[in-house]
């Protein structure tokens, strides 16, 4: 079953997507992919495609990390850049196939698709195609799933490639469908343009967040419009957000220790060091915030958003 799957899976996907209308005009076949010279590509080229194996997967756009991160383990590995020829990669290079697989070992993984492979398969169509998998198409996906032959990343992104050449009535919705959330996708991630909004996209209630503002996306949408959406989510998530101790650090640094440092602090107060700060976090909480005492007299001109920062993080559990 693996290798008949390996072998059919490229030429069967399209037509098995789309319930009403199928087919597989222009869908490349395994058999070129074969012959096809992987050029060494930067980090950069991978942008796309990793931007379209987080929202067939997780639903949501990558963060700046992970794309950066996984763009250049996926150069170091010489995978193509498209997400057509992916699927013969994945196949073929087991390092490349050990890196996709990393989507289902994540933790957000566990905590998104917690259910059965039937429940997975109706996940991946809505997080891909806004809509419920018709009967064949999830026939389909759910006997390579439970047959052990097909891993739950390689489905979810083989879905998608199929649907952005699937030359259908309803393959041509789902490919515009795809294109317009991949565009809105890459379009919030590069919005996220500053260290503080790169950290208010994180942990899974950021994710949901941002995965529902990406539901709304329709064959209709313009991306364009998601402009201003993608700005106020930004302000959104930073406000709802745990500041990293990073963060607070360099506040303390900046604000702090013209007093509160060496053995002449104050009382002994000293924030010159991690634990230092990590120790007095309610002391600190209680005159920057709750009081605004600190610094005295604001002599170093802490600002409002610096208190807020230190609210947040101590409210988040000074983490």
């Amino acid at each position: 079953m693996k290798r008949m799957l390996a072998i059919v899976l490229g030429v069967l996907a399209a037509a098995v997507l789309s319930g009403c209308g199928g087919g597989n005009e222009g869908q490349p076949q395994p058999r070129v992919l074969a012959q096809r010279t992987v050029q060494a590509a930067a980090a950069v080229d991978y942008h796309e495609v990793v931007q379209q194996l987080y929202v067939a997967y997780f639903g949501r756009p990558a963060d700046t990390g992970g794309l950066a991160n996984f763009s250049a383990q996926m150069a170091a590995l010489g995978a193509p850049v498209g997400i057509q020829d992916l699927d013969f990669a994945y196949t073929n290079n087991v390092s490349v196939r050990a890196l996709i697989d990393s989507f289902g070992n994540s933790e957000e993984s566990a905590a998104l698709y917690s259910g059965d492979n039937d429940v997975f398969v109706t996940a991946i169509y809505a997080n891909v195609l806004n809509r419920v998998p018709d009967a064949e198409g999830k026939a389909f996906w759910l006997s390579a799933l439970n047959s052990g032959g097909l891993t739950r990343a390689r489905a979810s992104f083989t879905i998608m490639a199929a649907a952005l050449v699937n030359s259908s009535a309803q393959g041509l919705l789902d490919a515009q469908l795809v294109r317009n959330r991949i565009a809105v996708a890459r379009a919030f991630t590069n919005a996220l343009d500053s260290q503080a909004e790169v950290d208010a996209y994180s942990g899974n209630a950021a994710a949901a967040t941002v995965r529902a503002m990406l539901a709304g996306v329709t064959a209709s949408s313009d991306p364009n419009a998601y402009a201003g959406i993608i700005d106020s989510l930004i302000v959104q998530l930073q406000a709802a957000a745990v500041p990293s101790f990073d963060t607070v650090r360099s506040v303390v640094q900046a604000r702090c220790l013209a007093c509160h440092a060496g053995i002449s602090a104050p009382l002994g107060v000293r924030l010159d060091s991690d634990s230092g700060i990590r120790n007095r976090a309610a002391d600190i909480h209680l005159q920057v915030v709750v009081l605004r005492a600190m610094p005295l007299g604001n002599q170093t001109g802490m600002t409002d958003a610096e208190r807020d920062i230190i609210r947040r993080w101590f409210e988040g559990g000074a983490p």
